[in-house]
């Protein structure tokens, strides 16, 4: 690869996408473009000179002109099943008819399903139920079914992804540490945490475009240090400036996700079917802003029976393959990757330590 091969970043609007078009420029890839959905997602990375086209994985022939013409594809773009088992067939179709040189398909660790112990990547496919993981599953045999057919698949499994412009693993951590509902849970968060920074995940993007041993591989992306979830939950918490955690009692926990999960699925029919019309409440009644507010912090405060189950598993993602054949090495540590996500929440103003009356920027 060289500063002017074209490489086409689906899903570019997103989290590791972003990362992704702007880490690319850095490097001196001067040919980068940018696949977005809709053009309000552009935002972000239009401060780089480079190359925007719409992309909706879904419609063929957004996807057939988007391919036109580039050396590599980066497929970031997820969401729906469909958008990430059709818009991952869609695309190798197009990466196939247009004979891209190089396609690097993101999908995740969580095909290995509800795992213990050691995993690399010879541990088998585990369907679990999870839409998300079961789809990437799909996505996978698609990637080598285009394999077989002659496309140059790398497939990238990366664990839990952090960092700034990260809204699960971050943004919405830090929400419920500002609840003060949210701690460390005895028995239950002793789980391994497999954090790597967005950085690194996307230096492996690039060793892959740059490797020809990587062709036809799957490779783990995983962080360098081993801590619980406990852990990155004091961590995090501590570099936000807030008060210490407390302790959280394991069957308190388990009665708490039990009794909120129906709470959780009323709320998301309510929101799907009348969302326009607790909109306008939302706007009108400052009461009924505040009860809203309370019941959705309320829920986002309280783990799913998923969730805890996360937190207790210890599982450990090898990168061994990813060392000896890409040459991988995670290069931020556990510390800086969480004093830059704090300081990303606290730059952008989507932090705030919550007072009787306001909330009030830190």
């Amino acid at each position: 690869m060289t500063p002017d091969t074209r490489i086409l970043v689906t899903g570019a609007g997103g989290f590791i996408g972003g990362w992704t078009v702007e880490s690319l420029w850095f490097h001196g890839f001067r040919r980068v473009v940018a696949g977005v959905r809709r053009w309000s997602r552009a935002a972000r990375i239009s401060r780089f000179p480079i190359e925007i086209v719409l992309c909706d994985v879904l419609n063929m022939d957004q996807v057939e002109k988007a391919t036109e013409g580039v050396d590599a594809i980066v497929h970031c773009a997820v969401g729906t099943e469909d958008v990430i088992i059709k818009g991952t067939e869609n695309l190798l179709k197009a990466a196939h008819h247009n004979r891209v040189g190089r396609f690097i398909h993101l999908s995740t660790i969580n095909v290995y399903g509800e795992v213990e112990g050691e995993v690399d990547e010879n541990y088998p496919f585990m369907r679990t139920g999870n839409s998300y993981g079961d789809s990437k599953i799909e996505a996978e045999k698609l990637c080598q079914k285009y394999v077989d057919r002659g496309v140059s698949v790398v497939v990238l499994r990366p664990t839990i992804v952090y960092g700034p412009y990260c809204t699960l693993w971050v943004k919405k951590f830090a929400e419920r540490m500002r609840s003060g509902k949210w701690g460390i849970f005895r028995g239950i968060g002793e789980g391994t945490c497999n954090l790597v920074y967005v950085q690194d995940v996307v230096n492996a993007i690039i060793l892959c475009l740059q490797s020809e041993r990587a062709v036809g591989e799957a490779f783990n992306v995983n962080g360098s240090e081993q801590v619980t979830w406990n852990e990155y939950f004091c961590r995090l918490n501590a570099a936000l400036g807030l008060p210490p955690l407390s302790e959280i009692d394991t069957n308190k926990a388990e009665f708490a996700s039990t009794l909120v999960a129906p709470l959780k699925a009323t709320a998301r029919f309510v929101v799907n079917h009348y969302g326009d019309m607790l909109t306008r409440i939302y706007q009108r009644s400052a009461v009924a802003r505040r009860i809203m507010k309370r019941a959705e912090e309320s829920m986002i405060a309280t783990p799913g029976k998923a969730e805890l189950r996360q937190f207790s598993r210890k599982a450990r993602y090898s990168i061994s393959k990813a060392r000896s054949v890409l040459g991988y090495e995670p290069r931020v540590d556990l510390n800086t990757g969480v004093q830059l996500s704090a300081q990303w929440l606290h730059h952008e103003s989507l932090f705030h330590i919550r007072s009787e009356e306001s909330e009030v920027p830190i």
